[in-house]
């Protein structure tokens, strides 16, 4: 289940650009504010919350034992550092996670004396960033909290949709080929399942909590980016406001019903 939905984002953001158009900076801005709404109110309604009200002790099941929890002191340095972190990401993928694209940046652009150069460095942003939020999903039986895990989960798929929107028109209007633009999708794509897997596989799955505080950190910075760049410059927009009400609306009701 987890890989069907990290893979339906993907593939509905391809539909989106290829099969219906619908790929305008006004479109994604609007998708992104509702995004940055959903992120931001599971992070403080309950991702957080959950995180600092850890019992004493927690089961390490790869080695049969029971360990400490980390203090609130260490979990508060994780969302810190995982917010940091993707400060720097966002210096190589020039923000596409929040949905931007920007087709006039030198990143993708045509030169005026030669083809277009590839956008490697935001690719590899895009791939660290999804890599790192799929790892704290892990062993879902063995999660420090199954709901936590859940809305990660979905906060995830969420936001990689106008993401990977962002990254095709980029790549198309770069004058990249389909083809190409398509093997980069499924690059970026790929990286959250792998996350995924290596999370539920190695010995990462017996840090869930910890994993899950980088991840908030993540979450903080792209919502509060989302969400302040969806001011317009402090003028009110009713349609974003509306996008990111919905988004509120959504998350409160997926806390409350859970």
């Amino acid at each position: 289940m987890d890989y069907v939905v990290l893979v339906t984002s993907i593939l509905l953001a391809a539909v989106t650009v290829y099969g219906f158009k619908l790929d305008s900076p006004r479109h994604m801005r609007i998708v992104a504010a509702f995004a940055g709404g959903f992120l931001m109110t599971l992070t403080v309604l309950h991702l957080l919350p959950e995180l600092y009200g850890a019992p004493a002790t927690t089961h390490d099941h790869a080695h049969g034992s029971a360990r400490p929890v980390a203090s609130g002191l260490f979990l508060g340095s994780l969302i810190l550092a995982g917010f940091f972190f993707q400060v720097l990401l966002d210096m190589l993928s020039m923000g596409v996670e929040h949905g931007h694209d920007h087709t006039h940046s030198h990143h993708g652009s045509h030169d005026h004396d030669g083809p277009c150069r590839f956008p490697w460095a935001m690719l590899i942003g895009l791939c660290l960033h999804a890599f790192a939020e799929a790892l704290a999903l892990g062993d879902h039986a063995h999660h420090h909290d199954t709901t936590s895990r859940d809305f990660l989960l979905w906060s995830i798929a969420v936001h990689k949709y106008p993401a990977a929107v962002a990254l095709l028109v980029m790549l198309a209007q770069s004058g990249m080929s389909k083809g190409r633009a398509a093997g980069c999708l499924l690059i970026f794509g790929s990286m959250a399942p792998i996350g995924v897997f290596l999370g539920h596989v190695t010995i990462l799955s017996d840090y869930s909590r910890e994993l899950t505080a980088l991840v908030v950190g993540i979450f903080l910075h792209i919502s509060t980016t989302i969400l302040f760049e969806s001011s317009d410059g402090h003028r009110f927009n009713g349609i974003k406001a509306l996008a990111i009400a919905l988004g509120i609306g959504l998350a409160v009701a997926a806390v409350l019903l859970h």
